[in-house]
């Protein structure tokens, strides 16, 4: 079988093929194909390397090949982005220079270094774009919310992460997955909600299984929809997309967990007080953090 990855739906559903004939027939070898792939978002990779990891994680051990040039720049960034580490494949690791510092590389995080993993993102746009403060202040928010959330809801003890900055796009784009248990069974601990309504509600302020305030993807639904940006939680058989203009849930090939992706704009200013405590200075209490009496 064979399945051309050109946007997240198409992705989801070349993953969820692979993974169910792989689980029918674990003595196949799977093929990836890079030979003809000029371009790479890191989003696109993370659902491939979590999908192959969800494999293994059933006990099987997953045989194939890589298809791609070595001389092609395509095998420079996925080195990089420690997409053949993660598989084990034994390759030389390639250290980012200073100048195309631009991203964090896909990784496992956990409740030990979660704020490590967080740090470094905000690091990356601090060092790399020029972001209004209070769009730096929502985006850290919003991140330590939903890395949060992957590891309280999920009943996993981690998750997936990647994230890079597009300079060109004034855009940084990060996904964070997981193999939990997925968002309908988590809200139906308290509710009795469909799949549709259970993505639908994920972004209600204060719908919540009693493990959080109900506060994190209602305060990252509204600031991607306040910057111009893009939300998508993916989750079972339903996808919500978030944007400026609407929300909506589709169907999708079964997700095994949830992931969640973010795309910002840097140079959108969302006022971070629409929704982070009222009684509490959010950017203040960063940046003091960040800077102490270093930043005016």
């Amino acid at each position: 079988m064979e399945y051309l990855a050109i946007s997240h739906e198409n992705t989801l559903e070349a993953c969820n093929n692979f993974v169910n004939f792989y689980l029918e027939k674990p003595n196949t070898n799977l093929i990836i194909d890079f030979s003809n792939c000029v371009f790479l978002y890191p989003d696109y990779a993370l659902l491939l390397l979590c999908s192959i990891k969800y494999i293994e994680s059933k006990g099987h051990e997953v045989h194939g090949k890589i298809k791609l040039d070595k001389s092609k720049s395509i095998y420079q960034y996925l080195l990089k982005m420690d997409f053949f580490r993660n598989l084990k494949i034994d390759l030389p690791k390639i250290e980012a220079n200073e100048k195309d510092y631009s991203f964090v590389e896909i990784q496992t995080y956990n409740s030990e270094n979660q704020i490590d993993v967080q740090n470094r993102i905000m690091k990356v746009l601090r060092e790399k774009s020029v972001i209004d403060d209070d769009v730096f202040t929502c985006l850290d928010y919003c991140l330590n919310e939903v890395l949060d959330n992957i590891l309280n809801h999920s009943k996993e003890k981690q998750g997936w992460v990647v994230a890079q900055y597009f300079g060109n796009l004034n855009q940084i784009r990060l996904m964070v997955a997981d193999h939990g248990i997925g968002i309908c069974k988590a809200l139906n601990e308290k509710y009795n909600f469909t799949e549709e309504e259970a993505l639908q509600n994920c972004i209600v302020s204060g719908i919540t299984n009693g493990r959080g305030q109900g506060h994190g993807l209602y305060a990252t639904s509204l600031f991607a929809s306040e910057n111009k940006g893009w939300l998508s939680i993916i989750s079972g058989n339903k996808k919500l997309d978030v944007n400026e203009y609407e929300s909506k849930v589709i169907d999708i090939k079964h997700w095994q967990g949830t992931c969640v992706y973010l795309r910002i704009n840097t140079n959108v200013v969302v006022d971070y007080k629409l929704f982070t405590d009222r009684h509490y200075d959010q950017k203040e209490h960063l940046f003091d953090m960040l800077f102490g009496d270093n930043e005016s």
